[in-house]
């Protein structure tokens, strides 16, 4: 063993030292499918040499040799190799390199060396000319965009496709280039869209790029929605106006709303916001008919109407020796209604034609209607508020009144004092004493012959009773004025 090694040593010793180097440079760092790889390679030896230079290809787990050629070398002096174009190809794809050795004519190995490390890639390189786009909908956009390849040689001819939602583009590549006319649907959404862009060639060399695109929504309709369309005055109505664009999508900006009464009149008008409710609540006393809303935006408006029903209703009720007559519907209440007044012997109807405007209320003054007195304040109902058939003032008994009348009562055991004119006043005493005197026990039935005289003294007492101050009133103001005349 030991004389194997000293032999080897030897021969080490023996044979002289040489020197090679050798230089392969690729011309790009990266290539796409189908371009052509020049390499450059030299090389330098320290004596005269003849022998073979060879180039290996190596991508990955994929070797290509290539090129051999034999080669003819001065000392010290370097020589280039002259290599031909390699055509890149899909079984390179990644990372590669070349390999240059030189070997003697028996193949045996002087020197190796490899190149820089390069790509080999299928993309290229697309370039949107504006990667941004603002537009309305049916309006045309250009599609513009540089295609290079990897290295950032313009590719000289490919096809490009524009893909927008589910629509579908194609333009020619010409000299890096292309340029498309693109007119957006009419019905398009208003949103920000992607416009990808996709290359290839003819080599299968792909690229993609993207556009963003900001539709903007153009206003196209208002849908106004209403709670109901038939109400009752006081009650709740839910509005809900809302904008919508040109693809039924919701546009979140204000509107204007309006409700305009049957005669045209304004009731309000507001800014809502798109898509939000509205509670309103009609007046009690809104006037019957058919009420408009109304919803604009610009040039766009949209309409509901909503039926306010009739309502003829009154409210009763006693006080201070009155009776208030409130009208709650929102119609005018035009009608008779009698009121009856219970005393202890006798029943009072007052009947009054009643006018009264909605939200206003009439006061019926009760002592200026009766005989002082405790009575019990009696309102008579009917059905839809017909007119009780009765006189003013007439006094009837109880047997008198009408079965059919129902009664609801008011006031019970309340004072009235008697307010009522002279003449009413007269009537009344009239009505009481001629019962008293005319009737069939009365006196002047007894005695016929002083009928006169009974007569003539009542009614100096009634005149007494009732005319003595308007009488001397009246004697006063003629001697007053005969008074002035002397001065």
């Amino acid at each position: 063993m030991k004389k194997i090694c000293l032999l080897f040593l030897i021969l080490f010793l023996i044979i002289p030292f040489v020197l090679a180097d050798i230089t392969i440079k690729s011309d790009q760092h990266i290539y796409n499918l189908g371009n052509k790889i020049r390499p450059s390679a030299s090389v330098l030896y320290d004596k005269n040499f003849e022998g073979f230079f060879k180039m290996t290809l190596v991508c990955g787990n994929y070797k290509l040799p290539y090129f051999l050629t034999p080669i003819s070398l001065e000392a010290n002096f370097r020589t280039a190799v002259n290599v031909p174009e390699l055509t890149v190809t899909p079984q390179m794809l990644g990372n590669c390199t070349i390999i240059g050795d030189l070997t003697t004519d028996e193949s045996l190995l002087i020197e190796t060396q490899q190149s820089n490390s390069f790509e080999v890639t299928d993309q290229l390189i697309v370039l949107p000319i504006n990667s941004k786009i603002s537009a309305l909908p049916s309006e045309q956009i250009q599609i513009s965009a540089v295609v290079n390849e990897a290295f950032g040689n313009n590719v000289i001819k490919a096809s490009a496709t524009a893909q927008l939602d589910n629509s579908s583009y194609s333009v020619d590549v010409i000299d890096g280039k292309f340029n498309l006319t693109l007119e957006l649907p009419r019905n398009i959404k208003s949103a920000t869209h992607i416009v990808e862009l996709s290359v290839i060639d003819s080599k299968i060399n792909t690229g993609k790029g993207m556009i963003k695109l900001e539709v903007i929504p153009v206003p196209n309709y208002i849908k106004l929605e209403l709670s109901a369309t038939l109400l009752n005055p006081g009650s709740r109505i839910q509005i809900v106006s809302s904008l919508f664009d040109q693809a039924d999508d919701l546009i979140n900006v204000s509107l204007d709303l309006e409700l305009i009464a049957p005669k045209e009149e304004k009731v309000f008008r507001k800014t809502i916001y798109s898509s939000d409710p509205l509670e309103y609540e009609l007046s009690q006393y809104a006037q019957p008919g058919t009420y408009m809303f109304k919803s604009t935006y610009k040039n766009l408006a949209a309409q509901a109407t909503v039926d306010i029903a009739s309502i003829r209703e009154v409210k009763i009720k006693y006080q201070n020796e009155s009776v208030l007559v409130e009208n709650i519907g929102n119609i005018p209440f035009i009608d008779e209604m009698t009121f009856i007044l219970q005393g202890e012997l006798k029943k009072y109807l007052i009947t009054k034609k009643i006018e009264i405007e909605p939200g206003k209320f009439l006061s019926i003054d009760l002592s200026k209607e009766v005989p002082l007195g405790i009575y019990d304040v009696i309102s008579p109902l009917k059905e839809g508020l017909e007119p009780v058939k009765n006189v003013l003032g007439e006094v009837v008994d109880s047997l008198q009144l009408s079965q059919t009348v129902d009664e609801s009562l008011l006031a019970s055991d309340v004072t009235i004092h008697d307010n009522r004119p002279l003449y009413k006043r007269v009537g009344t005493t009239l009505s009481s004493l001629s019962g008293s005197i005319v009737g069939a026990n009365g006196i002047l039935a007894k005695n016929p012959f002083i009928a006169p005289i009974v007569l003539l003294v009542i009614l100096l007492l009634i005149v007494f009773r009732y005319g003595r101050k308007p009488i001397m009133n009246l004697f006063k103001r003629k001697k007053d004025d005969e008074d002035k005349k002397e001065n």
